[in-house]
Parts: structure tokens; C-alpha cells; sequence
């Protein structure tokens, strides 16, 4: 199984299981931030978050509420389906970002300089040695 279908199939089995009940929305701390979603509703918006999921096109106040996503993990504490809506969202917003081949369907920033941003956080907490090794 690859990857994308590990996605897939996670996506297909949580969004089977979600009754799009809003309480990840109202838990979620990013929701005043995201444009338009206070005014949809909770239920409206978890639905087209598990639109997502389910390969739709979502609504726009979902997609702003997905990239607004600070992985808080709120959203599975709420949860009364006992579903993990924090990795619910992480799906939806790797979908929604084109992850699996799709146009994304809110703008990507993509951080050119991740790669030695890593290397040099790694500088500072690695020895000498360690440092030779692995960068």
C-alpha cells in the first residue's frame, strides 16, 4: 500500500464515521480566524471538511477552516464520536493542498529554505562528531 492510499483510506474510513456534529468546529481555537466559518455554522463546516475527505470540493468556509488548522488537537478532545479530528484535519488539509496529485484549493506557502533551517537548528544541538555524521 502506498502512501496515497493509506491517505485515501483513512480519509474514506473517518469520513464514514464523522456525523459532521460541528464540535471540532466550536472546540477549535482557529475559528474566529477563519473567514467565514463563524458565520456557517459548526455542522456546515464539518461537513465540508468531511467533503474533503471524501474527495468533494469542500465549501470554502471548510477549506478556511482547514488552513487555519494549528493542530491544537481541541478538535479529538471534543469529539463525541470519539474520532481523531486532529489527524481528520491533517488529512483534509494534506487533500486539500494537493497532496495526492489534485490542484490545491487554497494557497501553499512553501519554505524554500526548510532543508537548512534543519541543518542549522541541528548544529546546535549536535556534537561535533554527530555533526560530521549526519550533515
Amino acid at each position: 500500500m502506498t502512501l496515497a492510499d493509506h491517505i485515501r483510506a483513512e480519509s474514506a474510513r473517518l469520513a464514514a464515521l464523522c456525523t459532521a456534529c460541528g464540535a471540532c468546529v466550536r472546540a477549535c481555537p482557529m475559528t474566529p480566524y477563519a473567514a467565514g466559518v463563524t458565520a456557517a455554522g459548526p455542522e456546515a463546516v464539518a461537513f465540508g471538511m468531511r467533503d474533503v475527505l471524501r474527495e468533494g470540493p469542500g465549501t470554502p468556509e471548510a477549506l478556511a477552516w482547514i488552513a487555519a488548522c494549528t493542530r491544537s488537537g481541541r478538535c479529538t478532545e471534543a469529539c463525541p464520536e470519539r474520532l481523531d479530528a486532529a489527524f481528520m484535519l491533517r488529512l483534509a488539509q494534506w487533500r486539500a493542498k494537493g497532496a495526492l496529485g489534485e490542484p490545491p484549493r487554497f494557497p501553499v506557502r512553501e519554505d524554500t529554505q526548510f532543508s537548512p533551517k534543519v541543518k542549522a537548528f541541528a548544529r546546535l544541538t549536535l556534537a561535533e562528531q554527530e555533526q560530521r555524521e549526519w550533515l
